[in-house]
């Protein structure tokens, strides 16, 4: 099992631990194949309290450890291909770290931001600015990424599985040392659950191209319900490859 071995030591133990073991154990390159039918069990002092079945052939699980504050969770991506990212993010949604399971990057938030994400601001004003650098290291090195943004509630939303969802519009970018990279659009955002999840969106490359994406939610399922924790992705599964987008697009925010 994923993570009967972790043992929870606060945000930046429980961090490294996760991230070793999840590569360890071999789960970041599971073939598809070895997908089916299997679940997804969260490590030992912590609880997974949502799995969600999104377009472009995506599930993810979410889950607190025992460890952390307050309002923190975790969250595993899971593509046709198996296993491709985990994040830790806070009561309001700030990226505090995310990782690549695929090539074994890391990005992490440098504190204090300019302007922090915050989903309270964006329950209690309707909009949201953040600006915020983010730090990566990966196979290319390491980099700095300096984000411009926005979230703001469009004022309409939508029932999904039984859960309402307000739907909003963002947008945000980084400079890439060749031009920005943009990427603005539609997600959705639970005021119960206190989570983004996303949605259809543009993305506008530093040369000028752009490709589009939909990751809007479809199913939830929670502890006791049918499909939580499933490994298995099921919508739009055989015509998309997961690995093409960011991880920041497919959980929104």
């Amino acid at each position: 099992m994923i993570a009967d071995r972790i043992r929870a030591k606060g945000k930046e133990g429980i961090a490294a631990t996760t991230m070793a073991l999840l590569l360890s154990s071999g789960l970041s390159g599971m073939p598809a194949a070895a997908q089916q039918g299997g679940f997804f069990t969260p490590p030992s002092g912590c609880a997974a309290f949502l799995t969600v079945q999104s377009r472009s052939c995506y599930v993810s699980h979410f889950w607190t450890c025992e460890a952390d504050p307050a309002g923190h969770h975790w969250r595993i991506g899971i593509g046709e291909d198996g296993p491709f990212s985990l994040s830790y993010t806070d009561s309001e949604f700030r990226w505090l770290r995310s990782y690549d399971l695929r090539d074994g990057g890391e990005s992490v938030l440098v504190e204090p931001e300019e302007d922090p994400a915050s989903l309270t601001e964006l329950f209690e004003t309707g909009t949201d600015s953040m600006v915020y650098t983010i730090i990566e290291e990966g196979p290319n090195g390491r980099q700095q990424r300096d984000y411009v943004g926005f979230d703001a509630l469009t004022g309409d939303s939508v029932m999904v599985d039984g859960h309402l969802l307000q739907i909003t519009s963002f947008s945000y970018e980084y400079e890439t040392g060749f031009g920005p990279r943009r990427v603005s659009g539609n997600q959705f955002v639970s005021e119960d659950w206190r989570l983004f999840f996303g949605g259809t969106e543009t993305v506008t490359t530093p040369d000028g191209g752009t490709f589009e994406g939909n990751y809007s939610p479809m199913e939830f399922a929670e502890p006791g319900e049918d499909g939580f924790l499933s490994m298995t992705p099921i919508y739009d599964c055989g015509n998309t490859m997961s690995g093409l987008f960011d991880e920041d697009q497919a959980q929104g925010g």
